[in-house]
């Protein structure tokens, strides 16, 4: 294995591993039905709100299909815009059956530390940070740019978190809607592994040398570390800023360019 792409994985995966020490602590607490809403709510936007930028993208980039826009490319993001449709009805789902009541989009939250990942993420892709939560015009000159298929890759290895969320929830069973939860989140899973695999394979093609390791290190670490306060917000902060604080700086300090475990 490129010895980077080694380093790289052990980073993201302590990252993934604190992440699924949040959702635990949440779940190991007696919690009312409104929490649970909540942080569902929560969730069904971060899918809900990719559907509207990727069919704009699909759209726009359609007359450029194999006039600079790559069809392998272009099949990635209409099977991403499938699976972002199916994560958010699965949820929506959820909770109507929970609530009782009809959920739209409005009904939908979209959290300040998950705009603050937002913004981060728009730091390196403008037009990623866009697709993943509609924050961002997408344009097919953007899109079809070249020069940052790097920070791309970072990004989507990011994404989702390893999958540390959707395990957690489907491996639930205490009670009948937690394994309602549980198959839900068991199909999501694997399309967030999915997306995992996807970003590893392009990084490793990607990192060649120490400069490209350290730049993708650099956005991993960004994004990963605000991925733990996003879902530390969303869970109604399970664990206190201190102990989220620890768990990044261990993150961080274990890592080096040729790192084990």
């Amino acid at each position: 294995m490129n010895p980077y792409m080694k380093s790289l994985e052990l980073l993201a995966g302590r990252f993934w591993s604190a992440e699924a020490k949040v959702v635990k602590a949440y779940f190991a607490k007696p919690r009312e039905k409104k929490e649970d809403v909540r942080w569902l709510k929560a969730q069904a936007f971060k899918e809900h709100s990719a559907i509207k930028p990727l069919l704009q993208t699909l759209a726009k980039t359609y007359p450029h299909l194999d006039k600079g826009m790559d069809r392998h490319q272009y099949e990635e993001l209409a099977e991403k815009l499938a699976e972002e449709m199916k994560h958010a009805r699965l949820i929506m789902d959820l909770l109507e059956e929970m609530t009782g009541t009809k959920v739209t989009p409005k009904d939908l939250l979209w959290l300040s530390e998950d705009k603050r990942l937002a913004k981060i993420r728009g730091r390196y892709s403008k037009t990623y940070a866009g697709l993943l939560h509609g924050s961002q015009n997408i344009n097919v000159r953007e899109i079809r740019r070249k020069d940052e298929d790097l920070e791309r890759a970072a990004i989507t290895f990011t994404e989702g978190g390893g999958g540390a969320l959707y395990e957690v929830c489907s491996r639930l069973k205490a009670g009948r809607f937690e394994r309602k939860i549980a198959t839900a989140f068991k199909e999501i899973y694997r399309d967030e592994v999915n997306h995992k695999n996807a970003g590893a394979r392009d990084l490793a093609r990607l990192v060649a040398t120490r400069r490209d390791y350290e730049r993708a290190k650099r956005i991993i670490q960004r994004v990963s570390s605000q991925r733990l306060r996003m879902r530390n917000e969303q869970f109604g902060f399970p664990l206190s800023a201190r102990k989220i604080r620890s768990f990044e700086l261990r993150c961080r300090t274990l890592v080096g360019p040729f790192a084990t475990r």
